[in-house]
């Protein structure tokens, strides 16, 4: 039911949604992510051995001035989940940057799977994606492209900052797959 901003590049990650929920499927983790205008409302986890519903993520600010954002880690390390990781970051005010890359993501190696799902308001409700690094099957990117409010896009692993239009305040459900302990973001 939503579109995709860049072309769908992800190998054992796969995510699809309607109105209001999410769904994530990583082989043995899974999610549904509920969800509104203000963000996310619950993550319902599954895996062959659990269900776990999480409504109290981990919250962290990330950054200061046009880049602090607030981050809310719901599938972290040491959870239910053994590779998915999920969450969702607010940016602190409108036409601001985020999504600036975490040290591993400089060293770029195949096999890294991220989606974004955005929640744009204000204005035009647009903003602009940045990808500098590899896809998961080791191909270089070095590309921009827009972003719609509800919407998907693939992040390769390296550099890949958002910005938003003026007068547009960006929210986006990220999720990964930390195939490596090196990869956790927290």
């Amino acid at each position: 039911m939503f579109q995709w901003n860049n072309r769908k590049r992800l190998d054992q990650l796969s995510v699809k949604g309607k109105t209001g929920v999410l769904i994530y499927d990583a082989g043995e983790d899974n999610a549904e992510v509920y969800f509104d205008d203000r963000g996310i409302l619950k993550v319902v986890f599954k895996s062959e051995d659990i269900q776990k519903t999480i409504t109290d993520p981990h919250h962290i600010v990330v950054g200061e001035g046009n880049i602090q954002r607030d981050v809310y880690h719901f599938l972290k390390p040491d959870g239910p989940a053994k590779q998915l990781r999920l969450g969702i970051t607010k940016h602190c005010g409108r036409g601001t940057w985020s999504s600036l890359p975490h040290s591993f993501e400089l060293n770029t190696e195949k096999g890294f799977e991220e989606v974004f799902f955005y929640l744009l308001s204000g204005e035009t409700k647009k903003a602009i994606q940045r990808g500098r690094g590899v896809w998961f099957d080791g191909t270089e990117v070095d590309d921009v492209w827009l972003v719609h409010d509800r919407s998907f896009s693939t992040i390769p692993m390296g550099y890949h900052p958002v910005v938003a239009e003026p007068g547009v305040q960006v929210m986006y459900i990220w999720a990964y797959l930390a195939k490596k302990r090196g990869w956790e973001k927290i």
